[in-house]
Formats: C-alpha cells, sequence, structure tokens
C-alpha cells in the first residue's frame, strides 16, 4: 500500500503544481553517419538557443511529451530508445510503440494479453532499468523511480511484482495524460477531422448552386477569401469536418513558373502573405473570423524547403539559399542564376534525395536550413500567421527535409546542433498555446515527433520492425497484413496522448482520386478512415468522385493545368458512397461521443480488418467496424458480435458488440 500512496502522491503534485523551472539500421544508422560527418558545433543565437524565458507551462509540456513518448534528445540524436520486448520461449522480439511510458505500457499489456506475462518474466529486471533511465532527466518523476526502486528490490514473487508495475504505470500514464488534457493547448489536433480544398479550383459560385449539396465555364475570378460566407462554412461542418485547411493561399512566383494553370502553389514568393488573387490580407483575417464563428479551425501551409526563383527571401539575401557566388557559368544541372547586390549567384533548385542523388523541382530555389539568421527569419514568419491572422495551424510541406540529419546528408552542409523545428514549433506555440503543426512525411516520423509536431501522415511508415504501418500505403497495397499492422498502429497513436498523433486519408491535393487507387474496395477503406477518432482528411471534390486528372499529372485538380470543380458532375456512384459513410460516421460519434479503439484480430486465413468503438463518456456502450480493403474476398468472423459472413472486396459492417 506504501508504493500506491506514493504513486497517487506524486500523480496530485504533477496535477496541482507546476515542477521546478546501440544503434540499428535505418534512421538510427543516418543519424550516426550524419553525426560522424558534421560536428554540429554551431549554434543557434539569442534565447531560443539557451532556453531562457521559456514559459514553466511550456517547460513542464516537453517534460511531459519526453517522458509519455520521444524519450530525451540531444539535438538531432535520441537519448533513449525503444524498450525490446522479448518473448524467452519462442526467440522473437517486438519493440515498444514509443520511446516513453506510453508506447512501454501498451506494448506490454499488449503483449502480456497475447502471450501471457511468463513469456517475458525474464525482463521484469530490464523493465526496472528502462524505466529509470526514461524516467531519470524529469526531476519530477522522483517519487515514482522511489517507488519503482522500492518494487523492484522487494521480496514479493515475480508474477506479483509485475501485476503491481503494471497498475504502478496504469495509475502514472493516466495522471499524466489528464495532464496533457491541461496543458496541450494543441491537443484538439490529434482529433481534427480536416476538409481540404484548393481555393483557386474550388468553384464556390458552381458549390452553393450544385444540385445536392452553374456548371463552371471560365475559372473563377472572385476574391475567394472576400467572398466565402458563413453559410460556405456551414456547409463543410455539416459533413462533419471540424478543421478546414485552404491549400495554395500563398502567392505564387512568376519566374520559371510551369504550366498553364496559375503556376504550383507551392513554388511560393511570399510565405508572410495570402494571394492577391484570391483575396487582401484583411479578406483572409475575414474569412478564419467567419470560420471560427462556425465552430472550425483554421490551418495553412508552410512550405519549409523552397521558394520560387523571384521571391521575396531570395532578393533579401541569397545566403538563405543552398548557393555560392560566382562570376562563371552556374553548374548545369540544378542550379540557376541570381544577382544580388551586383554579384552573381548561383542558387540550387529545392530538393529532396532521391535514388542515391537528388531530385529537384526546377520552378524552386532550395533554402538553407544551415544559416542560423534563415532559422531565425523563418521562424518570425510562421509566427505572424498567429499573431497577424489567427490561424489554428500549419500543415508543413515536406516536413523531414528540414530535419538536421536529413538537410546536412542531403546538401552536406554542417548543422547548428538544435533541430530548426524545436526554435518554429516551441516559439510559434508562446505566441499561441494553441497552435498546431502537422507534418506531412513519409519518413523520420519519429524525429518530428520529438521536435514538437502535433500530427503526422500516416502515408508512408516503414521504419518500425513490423515493416509498412502507413495507413495510405498499407490501404493503397490492399495488403491484409500490412493494413492489420496499419491499425494496431493508429489505434496507440489515437491513444497516446504524449507524441504525434496520426492523420489518416485516403485520398488529398497530391494523391489520385481515391476511387481511382480503391476501385470497388473504396467503401471499406473510407469507412475505416472516416471512423478512426484520431485525425483524419478528405479534399474537396471527393465527395462527388470529381477527378480532372491529366496524363501528365495525376492529381484529381492539377496544378499544370486550369481546372475548377464541377459540383454537378462526378460519378454518382462515388457520390452516394461518400454520403453514406459521411452520414454513418456523423451517426456513431453523435451515439458514442468520444470513443478510442481496440485493434481487431482476424483468424488466420481471414483478410479483412477492424476495430472495436468503446465510448469514453458511456463505458460498456461498444461498436465494431470491419471491413475489407484487399483485393479479394474474405470470410469474417467477430464472434464478440456473433458476425460469421464473407465480405467481398469494399464491403463492410458496423457491428453491435454483445
Amino acid at each position: 500500500m506504501g508504493l500506491y500512496r506514493l504513486l497517487l502522491s506524486s500523480i496530485s503534485l504533477l496535477l496541482l503544481a507546476l515542477p521546478p523551472g546501440v544503434f540499428a539500421s535505418g534512421p538510427e544508422a543516418e543519424r550516426s553517419g550524419a553525426s560522424a560527418l558534421f560536428d554540429g558545433n554551431l549554434r543557434l543565437p539569442g534565447a531560443a538557443a539557451a532556453g531562457k524565458g521559456r514559459d514553466a507551462n511550456a517547460d513542464f509540456l516537453r517534460q511531459m511529451k519526453e517522458v509519455l513518448s520521444t524519450g530525451a534528445w540531444d539535438g538531432p540524436t535520441p537519448k533513449t530508445r525503444h524498450f525490446i520486448f522479448r518473448n524467452s520461449g519462442e526467440g522473437w522480439t517486438a519493440q515498444a510503440q514509443s520511446v516513453g511510458l506510453e508506447g512501454f505500457l501498451w506494448t506490454k499489456k499488449e503483449l502480456e494479453g497475447k502471450y501471457g506475462e511468463a513469456a517475458f518474466s525474464g525482463q521484469l529486471n530490464d523493465y526496472f532499468l528502462y524505466l529509470d533511465g526514461l524516467l531519470k532527466p524529469a526531476p519530477w518523476t522522483g517519487e515514482l523511480r522511489a517507488a519503482l526502486s522500492e518494487l523492484k528490490n522487494s521480496q514479493l514473487p515475480g508474477p506479483e511484482k509485475n501485476a503491481r508495475l503494471n497498475a504502478m504505470l496504469e495509475n502514472y500514464v493516466s495522471g499524466l495524460q489528464a495532464n496533457m488534457e491541461r496543458y496541450d493547448g494543441a491537443a484538439w489536433a490529434k482529433k481534427a477531422r480536416i476538409y481540404e480544398l484548393f481555393p483557386r479550383a474550388y468553384n464556390l459560385d458552381g458549390r452553393r448552386s450544385a444540385s445536392g449539396f452553374k456548371s463552371p465555364s471560365e475559372p473563377s475570378k472572385t476574391l475567394f477569401f472576400r467572398e466565402f460566407r458563413s453559410s460556405d462554412f456551414e456547409v463543410i461542418k455539416r459533413m462533419g469536418f471540424d478543421t478546414v485547411w485552404p491549400m495554395g493561399i500563398l502567392p505564387i512566383g512568376v519566374r520559371g513558373q510551369t504550366g498553364t494553370g496559375g503556376g504550383s502553389p507551392y513554388s511560393i514568393s511570399d510565405h508572410g502573405t495570402v494571394n492577391p488573387d484570391l483575396g487582401t490580407e484583411k479578406d483572409f483575417k475575414g474569412f478564419v473570423e467567419k470560420a471560427h464563428q462556425a465552430g472550425l479551425k483554421v490551418i495553412v501551409d508552410f512550405v519549409v524547403n523552397h521558394t520560387s526563383l523571384d521571391s521575396k527571401l531570395l532578393a533579401e539575401n541569397p545566403d538563405y539559399f543552398v548557393s555560392f557566388r560566382y562570376d562563371g557559368p552556374c553548374p548545369g544541372d540544378g542550379y540557376f542564376e541570381s544577382y544580388w547586390n551586383g554579384g552573381k549567384y548561383c542558387v540550387r533548385h529545392g530538393g529532396f534525395e532521391y535514388g542515391g542523388g537528388v531530385s529537384s523541382w526546377i520552378d524552386t530555389a532550395q533554402i538553407n536550413y544551415s544559416n542560423t539568421a534563415l532559422r531565425a527569419r523563418m521562424t518570425d514568419t510562421v509566427k505572424g500567421w498567429v499573431t497577424k491572422f489567427d490561424v489554428d495551424g500549419f500543415r508543413v510541406d515536406m516536413a523531414y527535409l528540414a530535419l538536421n540529419n536529413v538537410f546536412s546528408r542531403t546538401w552536406a552542409k554542417s548543422m547548428p546542433h538544435e533541430e530548426f523545428y524545436r526554435q518554429l514549433i516551441w516559439t510559434v506555440k508562446a505566441a499561441k498555446p494553441s497552435a498546431a503543426f502537422m507534418a506531412e512525411a513519409y519518413a523520420y516520423q519519429e524525429d518530428l515527433g520529438a521536435c514538437g509536431f502535433d500530427t503526422i501522415y500516416s502515408k508512408q511508415e516503414d521504419a518500425r520492425p513490423e515493416g509498412q504501418t502507413g495507413w495510405y500505403n498499407s490501404t493503397e497495397a490492399g495488403s491484409a497484413a500490412q493494413i492489420q499492422s496499419s491499425l494496431n498502429r493508429q489505434a496507440f497513436l489515437a491513444w497516446q496522448t504524449g507524441g504525434a498523433g496520426s492523420v489518416m486519408f485516403i485520398g488529398n491535393h497530391d494523391e489520385p482520386a481515391p476511387e481511382k487507387i480503391y476501385g470497388r474496395r473504396l467503401p471499406a477503406a473510407l469507412a475505416l478512415t472516416l471512423l478512426y477518432p484520431g485525425s483524419v482528411m478528405m479534399y474537396s471534390g471527393a465527395e462527388i468522385g470529381y477527378d480532372a486528372a491529366v496524363p501528365a499529372e495525376h492529381k484529381p485538380l492539377p496544378f499544370s493545368v486550369p481546372a475548377e470543380v464541377d459540383w454537378n458532375g462526378g460519378d454518382p456512384a462515388v457520390k452516394n458512397t461518400y454520403k453514406e459513410v459521411l452520414a454513418l460516421a456523423a451517426r456513431v460519434r453523435a451515439e458514442l461521443g468520444d470513443y478510442e479503439i481496440e485493434p481487431l484480430w482476424p483468424a488466420p486465413g481471414q483478410a479483412w480488418a477492424g476495430y472495436i468503438l468503446k465510448s469514453k463518456a458511456q463505458p460498456g456502450l461498444r461498436r465494431a467496424i470491419i471491413g475489407n480493403i484487399t483485393w479479394n474476398g474474405t470470410a469474417a468472423e467477430v464472434p464478440q458480435a456473433g458476425f460469421t459472413g464473407r465480405l467481398e472486396p469494399g464491403e463492410y459492417r458496423l457491428l453491435e458488440l454483445r
């Protein structure tokens, strides 16, 4: 009983008072390699580097995130690693879902539930060593560490000691999660239901008059932000969305512009204002205000990696870019010429690692994140979007490209010791604690989470031992094993509070129209996505099955040619699917309220996937959603629901549990 009283005392302190102010492969090896190549001795100037003047609440929040999820990091390098569970009888290992307490506890309970505590009894002492190392950097965990030490040194039998350990951790994690609700103003992002729209292609007038929601003629020339009404937000809200992402609202460069559609909205001439073709800054402020009045949040793009060839930032200082001053001809591959203060500079096109080299976007210029002045400049620019426009968050384009190890390896630059994103995210959150950051990322999810990102795309995630767990890539491929493994990962990410949550989708502005990817599998893929309790995203036009892709560009609303949604067009069958699933999601959410999920594991030979939805407000109220996202029919048995049947590709069922 002394252990429990000590634990409860510790939790009470957490809730009521602030505290005083072996690598493997993949990302691990790449981090190590980059550290060996580059000295990391550059330091950020001023208070951001020294940590002076930080808000005590923000420091406490950072420490809780480390304890619950990421562990401590030294710049770009993790100081603590995932716990590895070993099944002594069968000889296999399993990696914890995250480095911190939440990942350790979730995985421990899952494995013991499936295989029994005895299968891992040989690791009992390892548990205590891991926990002490994880907790030690946070001074307010001292009482828990003392309680764990007392339990470790007790003479209790192993099974009882393990049971008490589980109970202690469950209570402690529950207390920290309650604290996260108090301190994490951006927690809303982990449950955000995001409606992405492309303003220049949205066809506002056409949507207002479309049956069921003037066919388009010439592309609309209206000032989008000025003319977007409260009733237009209500249309989005009625579909079940609570967040709007107007994609492509920044001014687009003219030099090097590609295509005839107005240029890529990711070739940015000015990161700090809105495209005048869509309205004035006053118009955009009005757009945000009306969204907030409708109960919707607004997120905008931060294009972190590059600008246009004629950007305001390049005109300000070419040293902000990967460039060099040179009077001779610039290298033909990957560079363009730019002139500043009477000198000629060779500037690198924006790019990313690909196929052992660097692939370039030829209408962009590569920003240089080894330059500390540039980092401060970009931080101020992003902060301006919350102080001037009161936006609620940012979708960071190709976010992982600006991580120290990725950037240094790609461009052969020595980097400041600290990650740019830690400076950026915590500076912006100091100005608006509820501001959220969503990463478009196909690698280095762990690193981005440790930098403070609130959510990360669930598309490509294959750095974990279980292989591909990214939702989009798993469902796109139709692999039953990958889909089931991904759902297990997504369930954890929806439950945990300390790390970055998942953003699930089956389409966005970069991907082909969902009906092209999924075909007859679409209904099941959509249902399992939209019923997810974490963050989900849908692209405008998808709800009617509209697809204007051209041979050279598979986007449903291409950038290279003029495009505009015909709200009276699309595919009626796809429209009916979205109507049905959106209504189902609304009905389930109204019935269950806030809920969490538990993965369902099909019997051997069955290829369906699904999860149990468990109401938090009404314990015992549960439903199950199952669906077949593979290319072949499958038998399906869910004993908890008394269901036995067959699911063809695309079929799904919402079941009541006994």
